[in-house]
């Protein structure tokens, strides 16, 4: 039987330039907000592109912030705006400030530690893909897609969400 806290998804340490460090950990809370970000697990895997022609770092700081959420220390602000259907959406790029002092993570990032915050990243989101079984024991063993340069496999689309915001009354 897999402990409690073994299904958060604790993952690779990531080192920042004050010289503080996060644990990755991926909990509902996180991949929710990566799914509001990116719409779906599988658009966050295909976030980081592999070829070195798209964008690279802009992904890799939301996706580590996500892991940094929560017992990490930082907490994420964003805009959600609402379309004329209901549908709610993340605009922009979320923003990750450290409760203690309001730091930016994008600001404790060092772009020469890139590596590291992917493997980090690939080790607690894979973590957390696996532990995600439905009665609370781990998922079986399977192949985990991974947002690494270079790595493929597949995993499970995400399930859509069925939330409906309750009219305002106005």
């Amino acid at each position: 039987m897999t402990a409690g806290l073994d299904l958060l998804a604790d993952g690779g340490t990531v080192d920042l330039v004050d010289g503080t460090s996060v644990q990755l950990r991926y909990s509902m809370r996180a991949l929710a907000l990566l799914e509001a970000r990116y719409g779906s697990v599988n658009a966050v895997q295909g976030a980081i592109d592999s070829t070195g022609n798209g964008a690279a770092f802009g992904p890799i700081i939301q996706l580590v912030g996500a892991g940094a959420v929560g017992p990490g220390g930082f907490e994420p602000h964003y805009r959600e705006h609402q379309d004329a259907k209901g549908d709610r959406k993340i605009s922009g790029d979320i923003v990750y400030r450290r409760r203690t002092d309001g730091a930016d993570l994008s600001d404790l990032m060092h772009p020469g530690r890139l590596a590291q915050y992917v493997e980090a990243f690939n080790a607690a989101f894979s973590k957390a893909l696996e532990s995600l079984g439905n009665d609370g024991t781990p998922a079986p063993a399977g192949a985990i897609e991974t947002v690494s340069p270079g790595l493929s496999s597949t995993t499970s689309p995400s399930v859509p969400s069925t939330f409906s915001p309750a009219p305002s009354g106005t």
